[in-house]
């Protein structure tokens, strides 16, 4: 049952598009990040990170991030970090643009 749950946790987080996912409240969407952290952490692959820099790319656009300086600070911060892990992981220039 677990193994299930985390599945499906996964693939919904990799799925699912940049326009549903800004429709989502902010702990769900921290929870999807902090889910594909970890994946990255046990798969290091560019597939992954590509993910997480969608999931950052979410939080940072969410219409509530304002109300919360210290988080959307830190999420910016971590999207350029990721963005410039994924150019140097020799990713296409369409992923390059900085936050």
């Amino acid at each position: 049952m677990k193994n299930s749950f985390w599945s499906s946790l996964m693939s919904n987080s990799i799925h699912q598009s940049v326009e549903d996912q800004t429709n989502n409240n902010i702990d769900r969407l921290q929870a999807r990040l902090f889910y594909l952290i970890t994946q990255y952490s046990v798969n290091p692959c560019t597939h992954i990170a590509g993910h997480i820099v969608k999931q950052l790319t979410c939080l940072c656009q969410h219409p509530h991030i304002d109300l919360m300086p210290a988080q959307h600070y830190i999420y910016s911060n971590s999207l350029n970090y990721w963005r410039s892990r994924l150019i140097n992981n020799g990713i296409p220039a369409d992923k390059r643009e900085l936050h």
